[in-house]
């Protein structure tokens, strides 16, 4: 998911059904891949581009807009190499285009990293000051359409299979949480190149920008992994191999403070800049350390074991925020506990007023899930506390348990009911994930108050 500044979430895209593609081949045969060779060398970066049929368009799954100009990022990056081939904004989509007939089964694509900010999506790249960078794989995966209208009125990508490769010249890559010259696999991920020193026990790979002022990079050096340990003995091992986490610093021209950032598969994000994070303040660091507590949950409550589908979101976000607080107290006692609950109970009465909790993201209402699942976590940890179980309990049975790591409401209500949250609780958080006009009171109970 892509972090705005400020540590707000963003919502995953989501679209309307488009019009068919081309009937498939008779025999249903599942596409061959498309093969994407990205290679560093003398001259740059350059992505080549091994089409698995022919087609007069290939659209870019991934094809959201720079955040400050609103206009696609790949011409500021990308150049076409191959003649006969140009690089065009159709509709939604960025599009390689045949100027006649159809694409050449191989296009080669020179680039340069581009390291800004794009609506709703991950950075095409990070950049470090010491010129050490992450390349975002997912932004190379294409799929072929029977011409520029049909592109023009698609409001969903396709699907299409790709094998995706990286390699920078011998330079030491990170992926996977593994050191090599060549990734393979890439997918919809990050690779990180440059050098990175990791001790065999490290459960997190920490990699933190030079430009980074000095404050901020203890901090991270010395949280980030201890919460990653501090989850996995109280959740066990998440389903990821070692996790990367990345800080990179933008500078202080910025007058503010801003600490946004970006989390994908295997890999935390943080991008910081502005005068104000030059010296440590009790706030920017509350900030920073609740973006990787909150983060670092995901590897467990997300990717481990997530939600059946967005409208049960409050599952792993209000989780999340739980787990986060926990860390955020274990680091720092002072941590006011009781001002996350009272914002908690606030936001969510303020949000169940205006419907179901399911229905939230469709009325732009996102923090109702954070909020609310919140408090339905801490309805679990009041009900194991008597037996010196907590909310992470409940999460490694959750992971114990589910058998395709998606769970539904039902599922999670189910296995709260066998954790031992009384039958009355569970009744109060099916009450209030329908939605009421006045939910203080139904919270306060199930709260204890």
């Amino acid at each position: 998911m892509k972090i705005p500044a400020i540590l707000a979430m963003l919502a995953a895209l989501s679209g309307c059904a488009a019009d068919p593609i081309a009937p498939a081949p008779a025999s249903n045969a599942a596409p061959a891949a498309t093969e994407v060779e990205i290679t560093r060398d003398a001259a740059g970066w350059q992505a080549r581009f091994r089409f698995a049929e022919d087609a007069p368009v290939w659209a870019f799954e991934r094809s959201a807009l720079l955040r400050r100009e609103e206009t696609p990022w790949r011409p500021k990056s990308w150049t076409v190499a191959t003649p006969g081939v140009s690089l065009v904004r159709i509709g939604d989509f960025d599009a390689l285009v045949a100027d006649s007939g159809t694409v050449p089964r191989e296009v080669v694509i020179r680039f340069r990293p581009l390291a800004e900010d794009i609506i709703a999506d991950y950075d095409p790249a990070i950049i470090l000051s010491d010129g050490s960078l992450a390349l975002y794989g997912g932004h190379f995966n294409a799929f072929p359409m029977d011409s520029r209208e049909a592109v023009a009125v698609l409001r969903e990508p396709r699907e299409y299979p790709a094998r995706i490769a990286l390699t920078a010249a011998g330079a030491p890559l990170l992926f996977d949480g593994r050191r090599m010259t060549r990734a393979e696999a890439v997918g919809d991920r990050y690779v990180y190149v440059g050098d990175v020193s990791l001790a065999a026990d490290d459960p997190v790979a920490t990699i933190l920008d030079p430009g980074l002022p000095r404050w901020i990079s203890g901090q991270l050096r010395d949280f980030t992994p201890a919460v990653f340990r501090d989850y996995e003995a109280m959740m066990g091992s998440h389903k990821s191999s070692r996790p990367m986490v990345i800080a990179s610093w933008a500078g202080a021209e910025f007058r503010g403070a801003s600490t946004g950032g970006s989390v994908s598969p295997g890999l935390i994000t943080m991008r910081l800049e502005g005068t104000q994070l030059l010296k440590e303040t009790p706030g920017a660091l509350h900030q920073m350390r609740w973006f990787i507590a909150h983060e670092a949950a995901h590897f467990w409550l997300g990717q481990t074991v997530g939600y059946a589908t967005p409208d049960e979101a409050w599952i792993t976000e209000g989780g999340a925020d739980f787990l986060a607080m926990g860390a955020a107290l274990r680091a720092d006692a002072g941590f006011d506990a009781a001002k996350f609950t009272a914002e908690a109970r606030a936001d969510c009465a303020a949000a169940l007023a205006k419907g179901p909790l399911a229905d939230a993201r469709r009325r732009g209402d996102q923090r109702a899930y954070y909020a609310c699942g919140s408090l339905f976590a801490a309805a679990v940890e009041a009900a194991g506390r008597p037996r010196g179980k907590g909310f992470a309990d409940f999460v490694r049975t959750l992971i114990a348990t589910d058998s395709d790591g998606r769970l539904t409401a039902a599922e999670w209500l189910a296995a709260a009911r066998k954790f031992g949250v009384p039958p009355e609780q569970l009744a109060r958080i099916d009450a209030l994930r329908a939605g009421m006009p006045d939910a203080a009171p139904v919270i306060a109970a199930l709260l204890g108050d």
